[in-house]
């Protein structure tokens, strides 16, 4: 039964948005993915991959603007997200299970030759994809990667998120939460706003939620190492990220052979929705310079 007080799934992201269309994938495992995307279907096609506890509304502003530059833009609600499946059985969401769940996602796209853009969780993703799937990812954008080397006080969170109170989790899961929650990962570049915490919110009307992103932070490898990507990568980074302290975004730039790296003053953690104009100018710019060279 889902909880009261959250927006429906009819008035989330991206209602009202009539430039974006919905639909929804059956992958190869029997789960059920939400996908919302903008442009031709046919154009060269960049899948975007949101973080740990985030759908696709965390590229809202980064859609359209990929479209209008001659991409078909496609972001997925992993599972456990937004208003995918969210199964919770064990080892649904270990390294590997959501490796094979990516690669599913591209499947069910027909994605082949594909630019993968991932925040976060989906960064290192996106990363390890293109590292096992060389000749059918064409290049990555890597924003504000973590999954290499561990997350600050990821032990907290792990201790305060034990087996014990499991049950009580979708409880928890307050908009307070989830506002102090925004606050911490957010820079200094914008506010956040009452429709970001009710859409951050609104997936917690499904108890399965909370529990599907307590088995993430306890199954997912975060500090698996930089992969050898082995494509051409664009890393995006904000300078008053918490999650990846400006020192190791800059060992990630050193590791990541031929990487561009792109440092967003003022910036946080959430860099896709913190700087839209920097973030789309960067990844179009990008992207464009690989296709007119054949690359």
């Amino acid at each position: 039964m889902a909880l009261a007080g959250r927006i429906p799934p009819a008035m989330m992201f991206p209602a009202g948005r009539s430039e974006l269309r919905t639909r929804y994938l059956d992958l190869a495992s029997g789960i059920r993915v939400r996908v919302v995307e903008c442009g031709t279907p046919g154009a060269p096609m960049i899948v975007l991959l949101p973080g740990w506890g985030c759908s696709v509304y965390v590229f809202r502003e980064n859609l359209a603007p990929l479209a209008a530059a001659g991409f078909h833009a496609v972001a997925v609600d992993l599972k456990g997200h937004g208003l995918s499946d969210k199964p919770i059985s064990r080892g649904e969401y270990r390294l590997e299970s959501m490796q094979i769940h990516v690669r599913e996602i591209l499947d069910a796209l027909d994605a082949d030759d594909v630019v993968l853009v991932g925040l976060s969780m989906g960064a290192a993703l996106a990363a390890q994809i293109a590292a096992a799937a060389q000749g059918h990812v064409r290049s990555v954008v890597l924003g504000s990667p973590v999954g290499y080397s561990g997350i600050p006080a990821l032990w907290a969170l792990k201790g305060v998120t034990a087996s014990p109170v499991v049950s009580l989790l979708p409880r928890i899961a307050t908009r307070q939460v989830i506002k102090s929650i925004l606050e911490v990962v957010n820079g200094k570049l914008r506010k956040i706003s009452p429709r970001d915490v009710d859409e951050y919110w609104a997936p917690t009307q499904f108890p399965e939620f909370t529990i599907a992103m307590r088995q993430l932070l306890h199954e997912f490898t975060w500090d698996g190492g930089v992969p050898a990507i082995g494509v051409p990568a664009l890393l995006i980074s904000g300078s008053q990220d918490r999650l990846l302290p400006r020192a190791l975004a800059r060992q990630y730039a050193h590791k990541i052979h031929g990487v561009r790296h792109l440092e967003i003053a003022g910036a946080g953690h959430v860099v896709y929705d913190e700087a839209p104009a920097a973030v789309n100018e960067a990844i179009i710019e990008f992207v464009t310079g690989l296709y007119s060279k054949g690359q």
